[in-house]
């Protein structure tokens, strides 16, 4: 980051909390395009930025910092609910934790005091350590705190599966859809531009853009309709058709008709990959690689046909592991994934398990073990939004060693399905397109990142009328605005440049 200014930043807290303190200041200067230079001690003349204990001296920014914080993340404990608070800024109503009472700033003419902690804040969201909590040490939250009977259901089975979203943080106190850690930045610019305006500078991507959008498609299946699909598909809409008589014939009518006179899964794939070149946009493709998954539809790997098709339709295309629930929890069995998309010509880098299964600490450690240089898993499956308070990347952080991964984070804000099943937002199209818009206007207001996850199936005009012209619309919207919609590959080799 030698290219941007450096930012004097003095850190006068406990040792172990240090490493904590960087991690977050550093993905904030990163967000800024700032330089961190950091100091230690009690004072440091020409010090920009101070964190820690109460300090006779003034400097241009000065955070909150309560001593019992560094003690509160060796006891790994949850943060008491009701001492969440919010403050309204930029129109959002923001939580804090670790903070004082009151307003965010206290201004004199040559400081501006942070009476919110948003080091120990962004650490809390960055970490998901309330996920942590709940499933490293099998804590679990009262049903009255989450609003849901069935709030313990995580710890059944802690770090296996999906984390539960109706724990999260997010979830009880609904703000899921706001990325809390951007805007702790954006409080840290505005008090920039009064007291240091020598560090405000436009966050451009890709050198000129406004904001960044990322594509993926995870290929849960290479040919959805093959084997009994169709049949099944028929004897489900005959056996169900009492009880819904309008949706079921235009099932069976529609899948007769498409599915046997018009529909061709290679074309559609092919159609997908040659309408992105065409918008001048790139994306990546997860490939599930493994022969032995109970839907044997899932096992093209194997297949013979479905190996040429890959190979001749994404040569050219970025190709990441969709890696199986197992592969997220068992190096071994990533390694052996990765071989078999490396057998087929592909060198991945990029990873992103099915049914988004994962577990913060175990599964950053074991990509990190393979070699994978980013992840985008971390998002709900229930809710679009951020998952770790961020929509920008951003290298995780190992609890157990004190020190951030060496896999950069790429969040996933919004999968398709999570927009339309029943068992989430069950959102219809014209409510789907309007949410999407409203967040490609936030990521071009702070000139922020949102990623989109769409399935190929998802494109299927019987089965999911409307989906596909979503995703085409959504991508014009963004390119309308001056966005930069690429893959995660090109996301990673621009955020890798800015922290290294």
């Amino acid at each position: 980051m030698e290219r941007y200014p450096n930012i004097s930043i003095l850190l006068n807290i406990p040792q172990k909390y240090i490493p904590k303190a960087e991690f977050v200041l550093r993905t904030y200067c990163y967000i800024l395009r700032l330089n961190p230079k950091f100091m230690y001690g009690a004072h440091y003349e020409g010090a920009h930025l101070y964190y820690g204990l109460p300090s006779q001296y003034d400097y241009p920014l000065k955070i909150y910092y309560e001593p019992k914080t560094a003690e509160f993340f060796e006891k790994r404990e949850l943060y008491p609910l009701d001492k969440v608070s919010f403050c309204k800024f930029t129109g959002e109503h923001i939580p804090f934790l670790f903070s004082q009472g009151g307003g965010l700033f206290s201004f004199s003419e040559e400081s501006c005091f942070f009476r919110k902690d948003i080091i120990a804040g962004g650490f809390y969201f960055l970490t998901c350590w309330h996920e942590f909590i709940l499933s490293h040490y099998g804590v679990k939250a009262p049903a009255s705190e989450v609003g849901n009977k069935s709030a313990n259901t995580q710890n059944q089975n802690p770090g296996k599966g999906r984390v539960d979203f109706k724990q999260s943080l997010q979830y009880r106190w609904d703000f899921t859809e706001i990325p809390v850690v951007d805007v702790y930045c954006q409080m840290l610019l505005y008090a920039m531009g009064k007291y240091c305006p020598q560090f405000v500078r436009d966050t451009n991507w890709a050198e000129n853009k406004k904001f960044a959008v990322s594509l993926s498609h995870d290929i849960d299946y290479w040919n959805y309709w093959d084997g009994s699909a169709k049949l099944d598909a028929f004897k489900y809409n005959l056996r169900t058709f009492l009880k819904r008589p309008l949706n079921a014939t235009y099932k069976i009518t529609g899948h007769f008709l498409h599915k046997n006179l018009i529909y061709n899964h290679w074309k559609t794939l092919r159609t997908l990959a040659r309408k992105e070149h065409e918008k001048g946009v790139r994306s990546t493709w997860f490939l599930l690689a493994r022969d032995d998954f109970e839907d044997k539809r899932q096992n093209y790997i194997s297949d013979v046909l479905a190996r040429e098709q890959i190979s001749d339709l994404l040569s050219q295309q970025e190709v990441g592991l969709h890696g199986s629930p197992e592969s997220a929890f068992d190096q071994d069995v990533l390694h052996e994934e990765l071989q078999n998309l490396k057998d087929l010509g592909f060198k991945p880098t990029g990873y992103r398990t099915h049914f988004l299964n994962f577990n913060y600490q175990k599964s950053f450690a074991i990509l990190e073990a393979e070699g994978i240089k980013y992840d985008s898993t971390l998002g709900y499956w229930e809710n679009i939004g951020f998952r770790a308070g961020i929509s920008f990347p951003f290298f995780p952080f190992n609890i157990a060693e004190n020190r951030p991964f060496r896999v950069l984070e790429i969040p996933l804000i919004v999968m398709d399905t999570t927009l339309f099943s029943h068992k989430a937002m069950n959102m219809s199209y014209h409510s789907s397109k309007r949410s999407l818009r409203r967040l490609i206007d936030v990521a071009a207001k702070y000139q922020s990142h949102l990623s989109l996850l769409w399935h190929n199936t998802t494109f299927d005009p019987i089965d999911y009328p409307l989906w596909g012209t979503l995703y085409w619309e959504t991508i014009d919207y963004a390119l309308k605005k001056q966005g930069w919609i690429t893959s995660l590959h090109n996301i990673y080799e621009e955020w890798v440049n800015l922290s290294y």
